[in-house]
């Protein structure tokens, strides 16, 4: 987009949001794209959300006019893929913002759209410049149309290896890890017992449905040597607003995260559901810490929503059994390191500098 075009949009959206928003309450709403935040893919737009207040003013802003500025996205500008919400000036693009939100509706017409509807179980991978920069190579190289899409590419393409022929069959052996609490089966029983009545003696009553305490095997989305906790929240008259439900429960919270922390060391996540099967919202907080890879806690790392489907889940934990990685995400960055030795690989590098050649010429 051009120079010019982009102060024309940027104007109509100044305009727009005095039109929309109460009097006080206009947020300072910036375009931008690829290279603005590592979170940004090619190809994407977001808008930089800034609502002039800070701490709890911030948050309270946020949650009172988020669906506002959600029904001004979605007439006006369905192109922008979600916000970035931060308190700078324009120049702190580029900084860590308070809350990304992607809008990731799923789509009943085009579910090849929405990788929930397609039925892939959703991984954060928390990955660093040169993770990155491989996806991107491989978008604007052509080879995928989105980062989750080219980390499955990856994954194929490492799975198509002797090497990794190898570390299956070892995964396949006796010896798979045990639960980092180290509970056997009696221990997760007696857990399981307890912790329904734990965890709703910390709301009002009937608010919480049931407990459950999941391993892997239960639900996809936990990995070898995890659990999760997950609350089920009751039906609501109409979907909660999750960002005032967690700051209303933010004292509760976070007594319940201290207590699954000292009791359940090997809880990985405790999850909130609202609704049947989280149809009306679903909330994940990351318990303790987990034993990844030092050195990627020092590194500037981006989160990455990546769908993978049961192929790609079966690589990833083989990768963790065989001790090769500590986690999924970790084993997604293996995957990248070695799409990165290929050959073949330099040469998408070289095509995508070859293509933005030729577009400057025009």
């Amino acid at each position: 987009m051009e120079a010019a075009t982009t102060d024309r949009v940027q104007r109509m959206i100044d305009a727009a949001a005095a039109e929309r928003f109460p009097s006080g309450a206009v947020p300072q709403l910036v375009l931008v794209r690829y290279g603005d935040h590592p979170v940004i893919e090619p190809g994407e737009l977001y808008l930089l959300v800034i609502p002039g207040q800070d701490g709890a003013a911030r948050d309270a802003w946020w949650a009172e006019h988020f669906r506002r500025l959600e029904d001004f996205r979605a007439q006006r500008l369905p192109e922008v893929k979600g916000f970035l919400l931060t308190t700078g000036a324009r120049a702190s693009v580029g900084r860590p913002p308070t809350h990304i939100l992607q809008s990731t509706g799923i789509s009943l017409l085009d579910p090849e759209d929405d990788e929930l509807a397609r039925g892939l179980t959703p991984v954060t991978a928390p990955l660093g410049p040169v993770d990155l920069a491989t996806l991107d190579t491989l978008i604007t190289a052509g080879i995928a149309a989105s980062r989750a899409e080219a980390a499955r590419w990856a994954l194929a393409r490492t799975r198509e290896q002797p090497a990794y022929a190898q570390l299956s069959t070892r995964s396949r052996e006796p010896g798979e890890p045990q639960l980092r609490a180290g509970l056997d089966e009696a221990g997760l029983g007696q857990l399981r017992s307890r912790l329904d009545g734990q965890v709703k003696a910390h709301f009002p009553e009937g608010e919480v449905q049931r407990v459950a305490l999941l391993q892997r095997g239960d639900d996809p989305s936990v990995e070898p040597g995890d659990l999760l906790v997950r609350v089920l929240i009751e039906d609501a008259e109409e979907d909660p607003n999750l960002p005032a439900w967690q700051r209303d429960h933010e004292t509760v919270i976070g007594e319940l995260q201290r207590e699954l922390e000292e009791q359940l060391p090997g809880a990985s996540h405790l999850e909130f559901w609202f609704g049947e099967n989280g149809r009306q919202g679903k909330r994940m907080l990351r318990l303790g810490d987990r034993p990844d890879d030092p050195a990627r806690s020092t590194q500037d790392l981006t989160p990455t929503h990546i769908g993978l489907g049961p192929a790609d889940l079966d690589m990833v934990d083989a990768l963790i059994t065989t001790g090769t990685t500590a986690s999924r995400a970790e084993a997604v960055s293996w995957a990248l390191a070695r799409i990165r030795e290929r050959p073949a690989y330099a040469r998408f590098g070289e095509r995508a500098r070859e293509l933005d050649e030729l577009k400057a010429h025009f």
